[in-house]
């Protein structure tokens, strides 16, 4: 298989109650995350080395801060044979409005690596890659419906999913996690 085009859902949060900070200055959570038919789309092609990145939102960072390239090297670490890759994507979740794009985008590279690549690789052994990359980056390794505690790493599916509409309103602001987490900080207070 030489290319492969991949969905990575947005995802909401169904309740988050934030249990506070943490030493390492993550914040613990307990929340009810929530996969959305939102999603970007993905193209991965396989080319003779290194990395590649074309993405139809110039907002985006097209470096090695993108989660895209920081999940290809987070793989390549572990499996140093695998080949380069070009990425191509197309962003239609909003960034900055906490729908996870960029997590799920982290998330749909290590899965679509692993079925390119022929990887052996069990989902246990990507959860664990993928929370080292962002703490919504495991949830997106199965989707669904599952209740996340700790920084959103410890998942726990729910077997009945929650069925219906959801209407997102995204005003036109970026707000950043570590931002929302620092201004809630100060309410805390």
């Amino acid at each position: 298989m030489n290319s492969i085009e991949l969905k990575a859902n947005a995802k909401v949060n169904i309740g988050l109650q934030v249990r506070g900070q943490r030493e390492d200055g993550y914040h613990n959570i307990h929340t009810i995350f929530q996969e959305l038919d939102l999603h970007d789309t993905i193209l991965l092609e396989k080319i003779r080395k290194d990395w590649r990145i074309a993405i139809n939102d110039s907002s985006i960072p097209g470096d090695e801060s993108n989660s895209c390239i920081q999940a290809y090297l987070a793989l390549k670490k572990q499996f140093p044979a695998i080949g380069g890759i070009s990425i191509t994507l197309n962003k239609r979740i909003p960034s900055g409005a906490g729908l996870g794009g960029g997590s799920s985008d982290a998330a749909a590279i290590l899965k679509g690596l692993r079925e390119i690549f022929d990887l052996s690789i069990n989902n246990e052994d990507l959860l664990h890659i993928a929370g080292k990359i962002g703490a919504d980056v495991p949830f997106f390794i199965l989707g669904g419906t599952q209740v996340g505690n700790g920084i959103g790493d410890i998942l726990s599916q729910i077997n009945k999913p929650m069925i219906g509409f959801y209407l997102l309103v995204v005003p036109d602001i970026f707000i950043s996690t570590s931002w929302a987490y620092k201004a809630l900080k100060k309410h805390l207070k």
